[in-house]
């Protein structure tokens, strides 16, 4: 899916966005925005309004965009971001080398390093 893609459905008119974390609890309590990566670029972030455990009651049945229940699932357990609208789009081109997908980090930090100017 080209880039382009990518921020057509983030920036579309849903409700909020649910990014699975994994099921190890996130090490840092401080997390407010959430980063999206697409072949090797960063796009830009969401603002992050909780992090949740999946316990089966507390989260929303997924739907697919004709508004049916997704075959797709959170898993139990699993830590998840709810992220409310609007996906904040990067201005510049900052690169992160081999990750796909969403993430959190401290953009400022990451800046300064070679790995977000060129592209591995």
């Amino acid at each position: 899916m080209p880039p382009k893609h990518v921020l057509e459905v983030f920036t579309a008119s849903w409700g909020n966005f649910y990014f699975t974390l994994g099921r190890g609890k996130p090490q840092r309590d401080d997390v407010t925005e959430i980063f999206h990566t697409h072949r090797g670029r960063i796009l830009g972030h969401f603002a992050i309004k909780a992090i949740v455990r999946n316990m089966g009651d507390n989260l929303p049945k997924l739907t697919a965009i004709d508004g049916t229940e997704s075959e797709w699932q959170i898993k139990l357990m699993n830590w998840v971001a709810i992220c409310p609208p609007p996906f904040h789009p990067l201005e510049e081109k900052i690169f992160h080398e081999g990750f796909r997908g969403w993430r959190y980090f401290d953009l400022e930090a990451y800046r300064g390093t070679i790995g977000s100017r060129i592209r591995i």
